[in-house]
């Protein structure tokens, strides 16, 4: 299908005069949930440095570093500007975030608008990727083995104003130079953190962010991934997205993206307001409602060892 024909669909089961009390934003609950967030990777990260060497190191550094790979969701809230009530804020706390997880604030706000608009587009999707053809593929995304790579590049290709022609399709021309700036302040800073722990001879920065950063990054890929694999490859919004059940840790630290369908049809609805449009609005009319993140990654491994029918494509 054309990507002028990918109208999005279903947005019609919530009325504007309906949804006008989920729209309601404010600064004060982001910054006390980003607050809570930042508190907690604080917290985790002094006691990952007093059990430094111990048995709990590996445990307490994963929890770190799924905390931190998190902090994409308070800069996607950011992204939508749905975090907070003012713009700057938005700003602010996207940016922060995009430094800490080592991805570019304005860049992923282009992209991730594309997304939005071609949601499953096999084309036009620049976050679509084909549902795993086997357990190595499966394995390969889950793990995130590609995912640094492709991070490292972006941002050196970034620095060096160099962007594909994907790229300059989701990137508005006059902004170009703006996400190249960004990256470079961006890669400025790293580097001048790693001169900083050379100069100082201090591990800290590698210890409670690098290594727990790229320890982590598999927790937030496996919530990524469904959100959209072996849905339909169709603009409809209540059947190319999925809603998904998860407990209260998930919730908070993924800023409630698990009603990921609720976010797709109304991208403006602020986090904290999901849950309510979930129960009251929607939940009814959506294809699927998954009951866990592991069922949906059961689902997804019975498809490929062939227990089930071929599966559609997906985005991640």
């Amino acid at each position: 299908m054309d990507r002028n024909d990918w109208a999005p669909i279903g947005t019609d089961v919530v009325s504007r005069k309906d949804l006008k009390q989920y729209m309601t934003r404010n600064n004060k609950t982001g910054l006390v949930h980003f607050m809570l967030h930042i508190a907690s990777i604080v917290g985790v990260g002094t006691l990952l440095w007093l059990t430094a060497f111990s048995w709990w190191t590996v445990p307490v550094m994963f929890a770190q570093g799924a905390m931190i790979a998190f902090l994409f969701a308070p800069m996607h809230e950011c992204v939508h500007s749905s975090a907070f009530k003012t713009r700057r804020l938005n700003i602010i706390v996207g940016r922060i975030s995009a430094v800490i997880i080592m991805r570019p604030f304005l860049y992923l706000k282009y992209r991730h608008m594309a997304h939005h608009t071609f949601t499953q587009h096999p084309e036009g999707d620049p976050d679509r990727v084909d549902f795993p053809r086997d357990m190595s593929e499966y394995l390969f995304h889950v793990s995130s083995a590609n995912i640094w790579l492709r991070m490292i590049k972006n941002l050196t290709n970034l620095s060096l104003g160099r962007f594909t022609k994907e790229e300059r399709e989701f990137i508005p021309e006059g902004e170009l130079s703006a996400v190249a700036n960004e990256a470079r302040l961006m890669v400025g800073l790293y580097l001048l953190i790693a001169v900083a722990s050379l100069w100082f001879q201090s591990w800290l920065a590698i210890y409670v962010w690098v290594l727990p950063r790229i320890l982590g990054e598999p927790a937030l890929r496996a919530i990524r991934m469904i959100e959209h694999t072996g849905m339909e490859e169709s603009p409809n919004m209540l059947e190319n997205t999925r809603t998904t059940h998860t407990n209260f840790l998930v919730r908070f630290f993924y800023w409630n993206m698990p009603y990921h369908a609720e976010h797709h049809l109304y991208p403006s609805v602020p986090f904290h307001a999901l849950p309510r449009l979930h129960e009251e609005k929607v939940g009814a009319h959506l294809s699927e409602i998954a009951p866990s993140v592991l069922s949906v990654h059961y689902k997804i491994l019975k498809r490929l060892l062939g227990r089930a029918t071929p599966p559609h494509k997906s985005a991640v």
